[in-house]
């Protein structure tokens, strides 16, 4: 036991104490903390509900357009019309004055052969063709509002003749606005920071193996210490390291999205739940040991740091599969697909971290996703740690995915001889 208390403090006075990792934990929740900060200063003098927010584009006060009648539809405006915002003229002349002299913005000219044709015209001082677009369904209501004899039932009953409840077998979970940003860019966010901290501290483990072998440091060890002694200190001083760092990244991230909440103008139904980051440090650490495991078997089976990181691709395939597919997982959370991908071992970290990001997840989808990644690590452990023998440690062959197997299964795989 004081062997691995050595192993540990020192994998992780090694790695703590580097300056560029003290940089990096530090600098990436540092940065996006100013640049918040920024925004709230630059944004202070504003009231609440003028903020327009970063992801909101900025209120405009436009002027009113005009409308003329030619066909003459417009008897009535809706109640929900402002008829300041759309003012009649007699003639195609006085609108076009009244767009000239700054009066109005532009006006719709509804011709005689209207109910023939279907097509109307809007005139305007400038070009403004997203402006413009948006501004021409208010006409068209009002025309339909008007041609339905301006009966209110009726012209409801036109719009939405069939009213659709959807009822939800899923878990309960705030209805979220999916036309807002961030209810995509939020949950791929949170898939990305995962993957960066499970594959950065998994690497550590890796690196630190190889680069032992390649430079003999690992021969001086195995005259003092056990190989499975070295395994569990360099496993569990590393994994202290990348906890701290996802600790600190992740709940940074949250500290700024809910302080950040009203500057940023987010939506209570996207911010993350109360409980994301105490399920974040479970299947990091879990994800964590699973792959610092593969990784220690990869660095203990080849002879040096190149060998590892070319092999390394082989080791991270099953994890990428979240992020290719992250589109469905984020619109489709409670999908087979999701779901299934949450419960394979090798997968689930990000799976499951990114669907809490989108909302609720089942408790016995959770709990069987920790069951299946903890009996995933004691045979991964096991077998890597049949792999951290004195014949393999010291010598090393070139990596092979067939070979890599067949160690971890425990198959007996003597030096490769050129």
């Amino acid at each position: 036991m004081k062997k691995i208390w050595l192993i540990f403090k020192a994998e992780f006075i090694n790695t703590f104490t580097r300056k560029s990792f003290l940089l990096t934990l530090i600098l990436v929740p540092l940065v996006p903390a100013l640049i918040l900060g920024a925004i709230s200063l630059f944004s202070g003098g504003e009231s609440e509900t003028e903020a327009p927010g970063l992801f909101q584009p900025p209120q405009e006060s436009p002027l009113p357009d005009g409308y003329v009648d030619q066909a003459g539809i417009i008897s009535n405006l809706p109640a929900w019309v402002d008829s300041s915002m759309l003012m009649p003229f007699d003639n195609a002349d006085d609108a076009k004055n009244a767009v000239q002299s700054g009066e109005i913005s532009g006006y719709y000219l509804i011709p005689l052969d209207y109910l023939e044709t279907g097509s109307i015209s809007y005139v305007t001082g400038d070009y403004r063709p997203f402006s413009d677009l948006e501004k021409s369904g208010m006409i068209d209501v009002i025309i339909r509002y008007n041609l339905l004899g301006a009966d209110m039932r009726l012209f409801e009953a036109y719009n939405s003749p069939l009213r659709v409840e959807q009822v939800n077998l899923a878990p309960d979970e705030v209805v979220r606005d999916q036309s807002h940003p961030l209810a995509f860019y939020l949950p791929y966010g949170v898939t990305m920071l995962f993957y960066i901290l499970i594959m950065t501290s998994a690497s550590l483990m890796m690196n630190s193996v190889a680069k032992e072998k390649e430079n003999r440091v690992m021969e001086i060890m195995m005259s003092s210490v056990d190989p499975k002694q070295m395994l569990a200190g360099k496993i569990l001083g590393l994994g202290l390291v990348g906890l701290i760092q996802m600790v600190l990244w992740t709940g940074s991230a949250l500290l700024m999205l809910n302080l950040g909440s009203n500057t940023l103008n987010i939506p209570a139904s996207l911010l993350l739940q109360s409980g994301f980051l105490f399920w974040g440090i479970i299947f990091f650490v879990l994800g964590y040991l699973i792959y610092a495991s593969l990784m220690a078997g990869v660095g203990a089976l080849v002879p040096n740091v190149k060998e590892a990181s070319q092999a390394t691709f082989y080791i991270i395939i099953p994890i990428l599969i979240p992020l290719l597919m992250i589109s469905m997982i984020i619109e489709t959370p409670h999908a087979p697909l999701p779901v299934i991908l949450s419960l394979i071992p090798l997968t689930a970290p990000n799976t499951i971290m990114t669907r809490l990001a989108v909302g609720a997840v089942p408790l016995w989808q959770l709990l069987t996703a920790v069951v299946l990644m903890i009996l995933t690590i004691i045979l991964l452990i096991r077998g890597v740690a049949g792999m951290f023998r004195a014949q393999i440690l010291l010598t090393g062959q070139k990596f092979s995915l067939g070979l890599f197997i067949k160690a971890l299964l425990g198959i007996e795989t003597g030096p490769q001889r050129s």
